[in-house]
């Protein structure tokens, strides 16, 4: 048939049986009915649900990719008694339904199917655990689809319609999910009484969930988090000048919430979640679990803004599982490998050793699945905290690449003492200090207060610092935070936290 039918049985076919003579052995009338249906999602990803897309039941990395995207719908649209959406079975508000996916039900036929006809949404009990589908058509949004649920009849309205339907993720890509995730819908067609209907077609979409991305310290800030504590004022004011300075927004965590924990950069990690048609911060919560755990949870969650953790066995967590040995490059190609998302850092034992601290495999295996910032392990388990950030950070820079990795240099700090010596300043004190371990606000960085030896009524150590980094167009701001930090085995960097602006690239468009 070339098109949809108006009403019932509106065509048919006439057959005539003839036997060897040609007599008329019988006749037959087979009515139809025809019927457009389509399931459809948006598979081009420019946040227009397209009909019929033919790729829609597949999905393809790349610019020239296909396939739609969901988002884990991990923030909270409740003020009071937060808990994050996707663990409801109900939609809280409708500003809720613009973190989920839209999915359209097209139809075109007559007024009703034939007796006994239906259509029916399902999905795989797997899927159905990682996401979760609503139907926009009837009042109050009632759940069609979940790990419950897993097919349901749809209505049929006739003519020509359209019905939306939104689709929830529940899980983030992990080292059992590899974020895709499949919707059919089918027409039944009956058989007889006591038997079960029989599929004659069936449609298909299929979804990626959203992975988290971590966002490096060449992406613009939009708000610093520190910690207030009883003997923290002097870092507290360095911070809050330097802040100023930058024209940014800065949290301060009172005692009464971090009750003592001043490890901001310690217990959390910021990023975000993507998709053509919605995008927020989520904060990625360390299993470490110091008196700040509470914060992420209850500080953070909130309307647009998501939360994600890793649970682990406390007997596994170690000083490594602070994400003060979490990090990420700015982007990087690699041996002709593009990287536009950057590369995740993660600290770690030697490979070869027997013991040693590492960061706990249920977040490894979290960080991994993201696939988009492919991570690399880095040996930090040598120092006594073991955390990455005590000695490499990146900056932005005009040239090159867009940024510079900056190490810590024992090296370079014994030939910088031993050139002042041969000047005559052998006699100058210092207290013991590191150069690497600060927070990067655009141009402006806020670094430890090193307390190098005078000369010429100038600290050394930052002479040599203002003078490395200003040739990147980068102005120092020194923090003291000696007592209350670096005789606690931290510095700027531990005691501070930044969430950042997302990347412009799209993370789909990797090509894979």
């Amino acid at each position: 048939m070339s098109q949809a039918s108006q009403y019932e049985n509106d065509s048919k076919l006439s057959v005539r049986y003839y036997g060897e003579n040609k007599e008329v052995l019988g006749k037959a009338v087979l009515h139809l009915t025809a019927v457009e249906i389509s399931l459809d999602v948006d598979a081009d990803r420019d946040n227009v649900v397209e009909k019929n897309n033919p790729n829609k039941g597949s999905w393809k990395w790349g610019s020239n990719g296909h396939g739609a995207i969901l988002l884990v719908n991990c923030d909270s649209e409740r003020k009071y008694w937060k808990k994050p959406d996707s663990e409801e079975n109900f939609v809280s508000k409708v500003s809720d339904l613009k973190d989920m996916s839209v999915m359209v039900l097209r139809t075109r036929g007559p007024v009703k199917l034939p007796e006994g006809y239906k259509l029916t949404m399902h999905i795989s009990q797997g899927d159905a655990e990682k996401g979760k589908l609503y139907n926009y058509f009837v009042k109050d949004y009632p759940l069609v689809l979940s790990s419950e649920v897993l097919s349901q009849e749809v209505p049929y309205i006739g003519g020509r319609a359209e019905m939306n339907f939104y689709v929830e993720g529940l899980r983030f890509p992990d080292k059992d999910f590899d974020g895709l995730i499949s919707i059919n819908l089918s027409l039944l067609e009956p058989i007889s009484e006591g038997l079960p209907e029989t599929p004659i077609f069936t449609d298909k979409v299929v979804f990626r969930v959203a992975p988290w991305i971590m966002t490096p310290n060449t992406l613009n800030p939009v708000e610093v988090f520190v910690c207030s504590t009883s003997d923290n004022y002097q870092f507290l004011k360095g911070m809050k000048n330097l802040v100023t300075k930058s024209g940014y927004k800065l949290k301060i965590c009172h005692e009464y919430v971090n009750r003592g924990d001043r490890w901001m950069q310690d217990e959390l990690e910021f990023g975000y979640i993507d998709s053509p048609h919605q995008r927020f911060p989520v904060v990625l919560d360390s299993p470490r679990d110091g008196k700040l755990l509470d914060f992420p949870y209850n500080e953070l969650l909130g309307p647009d803004f998501g939360y994600v953790t890793r649970v682990a066995e406390r007997k596994d967590v170690s000083s490594l599982d602070s994400f003060g040995n979490l990090e990420v490059s700015p982007p990087v190609t690699v041996n002709g490998k593009n990287y536009p998302l950057g590369r995740i850092l993660i600290g770690v034992a030697f490979p070869t050793a027997t013991k040693g601290r590492n960061m706990t495999k249920v977040v490894q295996d979290f960080l991994w699945a993201q696939k988009v910032q492919e991570p690399i392990a880095l040996f930090s388990d040598w120092l006594l905290v073991g955390h990455i950030d005590e000695f490499m950070t990146f900056v932005p820079a005009p040239d090159r690449k867009g940024f510079r990795l900056l190490l810590a240099s024992p090296d370079a700090g014994y030939k910088l003492f031993r050139g002042l010596q041969k000047d005559g300043h052998g006699q100058a004190k210092l207290f013991e200090g590191r150069p690497v371990n600060m927070i990067v606000l655009g141009k402006n960085l806020g670094i430890p207060k090193p307390f190098g030896p005078k000369v010429n009524g100038r600290c050394a150590l930052e002479a040599e610092m203002c003078c490395l980094m200003e040739g990147l167009g980068l102005s120092c701001t020194f923090i003291d935070d000696f007592a209350s930090y670096h005789k606690l085995l931290g510095e700027v960097h531990c005691g501070s936290n930044v969430l950042r602006e997302p990347f412009a690239f799209k993370w789909w468009n990797l090509e894979m």
